[in-house]
Formats: C-alpha cells, sequence, structure tokens
C-alpha cells in the first residue's frame, strides 16, 4: 500500500448487486479501479476516481447481471502501480 493512502475497505463480499469501496487519502490523489471477471479472463469495469484527502466513497452498482463467482478488483494509481488488489466472490 502506498504513503499517501492510509486504509481502503471492500464490502461486501460476497456481494449480489453492488460493492462498496471505502479509501483513506492523506492528500489528493487519481486512481483507477478495474474489476475483473476471472473465469472469462475479462474486465467488467473501469473508471477513474479522483480521491480527495480524507475518506472517500466510491459504490460499484448494478452488478446483479454478473455471473456468480470469482472477481478480482484491483485499485491502481494514475500511474499504473498497483494501490490494492482483493478477490471478491459474487454470490
Amino acid at each position: 500500500m502506498s504513503t499517501t493512502t492510509t486504509e481502503i475497505s471492500v464490502y461486501p463480499n460476497p456481494f449480489n448487486y453492488f460493492i462498496n469501496i471505502e479509501v483513506t487519502c492523506a492528500e489528493n490523489r487519481d486512481c483507477i479501479i478495474l474489476l475483473a471477471d476471472l473465469q472469462n479472463s475479462k474486465i467488467i469495469r473501469m473508471m477513474g476516481a479522483g480521491l480527495g484527502a480524507g475518506m472517500n466513497k466510491i459504490p460499484l452498482v448494478n452488478l446483479d447481471s454478473l455471473q456468480l463467482g470469482s472477481y478480482q478488483l484491483d485499485i491502481k494509481s494514475a500511474e499504473g502501480d498497483t494501490i490494492y488488489q482483493t478477490m471478491l466472490l459474487k454470490q
């Protein structure tokens, strides 16, 4: 985890319809959020997020049409460095 990011929380896991991402930053920064389907090796969502200093809440919604299974969530810096990575389960 980068020195400019103090805490990242992703919930619920397993998920049904949505995922909440909470990122607490020490300073403003831009990042890229990727949600990938591991079974089909494809990116489901990709979005840029400008994070401010303090707590940032980023919802990923309308996920009910996704197939059941495993997904990977990556948060990358604007330069492409991985800040955070976790596995999520769609139930």
